[in-house]
């Protein structure tokens, strides 16, 4: 069985992912000097690999393959030490996760063309699906694969959709989607050291595209109720709102679901995120929810990943009713004046 998650969110809206950031330095020219420390220091090995008659590199760092057609100076320079590093923060991001067994293999196409040939290639007949994604990339038995989409945002698909490489090799239990795409974009929020500007900082609150997303559906009120937002995919929004505002809300208000799990209530509710992630690592997760929750609630989170069993289970003091109230007052801390200046200093909107 295939075990996936795919970047729906670029699927229905480019606009997900800017790459306008003032952070991100501009690209040298192709003979000009890399400026900063030397992050190519990641890389154990470095061997030619060609696609599709392409010539490219097959690059080693201790915790992932990447394979690139790309010809960009500074995308090749800045991948390895990024992906490394991505790997890095996500083990410690939340709480102490296991190191995948063996490094994660990852492709960084220069063309959509030679990203649909990958696709066509390495998933057969079960490649229709990835194919309709419009801009992006995805994540699939363990493997990622992108194209180039620009000097940040090919980053930015980088860090999430490692987080869904590392679910798919290491957790023995898939977690819910909704939780499983909010830490992948909790994962997403970096910026270039200006001392070293080939070295990413990893900031979860950085964000400005989800930031934004969550402000103007508070402003509209369109925030969706915990209730939907736990039992919906993105898929499944996409399907009944074609102009992909929905599914925007969903990421968005999902990367703030982390962040209120994180940070609510001088941290009160962290320890459930913890354990939870630490019982899906183990395999003890979808067990868990069975005895807490009830065997409808696990069936839904076998079947179809979605469900409120997860909050039953690791929060089993608050009803989603009580719940849905603390995360709206949350989110609207969160969007009050000066938050979002404090989001894009890495800083968090609620503390003072």
């Amino acid at each position: 069985m295939i075990r996936r998650s795919v970047a729906w969110l670029l699927a229905a809206c480019a606009a997900a992912y800017v790459a306008s950031c003032a952070s991100t330095p501009p690209r040298p020219e192709p003979d000009a000097p890399l400026a900063g420390s030397d992050p190519v220091r990641f890389v154990a090995e470095r061997t030619p690999w060609t696609f599709q008659g392409r010539t490219g590199w097959l690059m080693t760092t201790p915790s992932v393959e990447l394979r690139t057609t790309v010809n960009d100076r500074r995308l090749l320079h800045r991948l390895p030490p990024f992906l490394e590093l991505a790997n890095a923060h996500r083990l410690n991001a939340i709480t102490p996760l296991v190191r995948p067994a063996e490094p994660l293999q990852t492709y960084v196409l220069a063309s959509r063309t030679e990203w649909d040939a990958l696709t066509r290639q390495l998933l057969r007949d079960q490649a229709r699906p990835y194919l309709r994604i419009e801009r992006g990339g995805y994540a699939v038995n363990g493997m990622g694969i992108f194209y180039d989409l620009g000097p940040r945002d090919t980053f930015v698909m980088a860090a999430h959709e490692g987080w869904h490489q590392h679910i798919q090799t290491s957790f023995a239990d898939p977690l819910p989607v909704w939780l499983d795409e909010g830490i992948a974009c909790y994962l997403e929020g970096f910026r270039w050291r200006e001392s070293e500007p080939d070295v990413p900082e990893f900031l979860p609150w950085l964000n400005p595209q989800r930031f934004d997303q969550l402000r103007s559906a508070a402003a509209n009120g369109t925030l969706i109720p915990l209730a939907d937002l736990v039992n919906n995919r993105p898929q499944d929004l996409l399907d009944t709102d074609r102009g992909g505002a929905a599914a925007l809300n969903y990421y968005a208000q999902c990367w703030a679901l982390v962040h209120f799990f994180m940070e609510s209530d001088a941290g009160a509710r962290r320890p459930g995120l913890e354990r939870l992630l630490r019982d899906a690592q183990s395999g003890r997760f979808a067990e868990h929810i069975a005895a807490s929750a009830g065997e409808r609630e696990a069936v839904l989170l076998r079947t179809r990943r979605v469900g409120g069993g997860a909050l039953a289970g690791y929060w089993p003091e608050e009803s989603v009713e009580s719940m849905d109230a603390a995360y709206r007052a949350f989110v609207g801390r969160i969007v009050r004046t000066g938050g979002r200046d404090r989001a894009l200093m890495g800083r968090s909107p609620i503390t003072p």
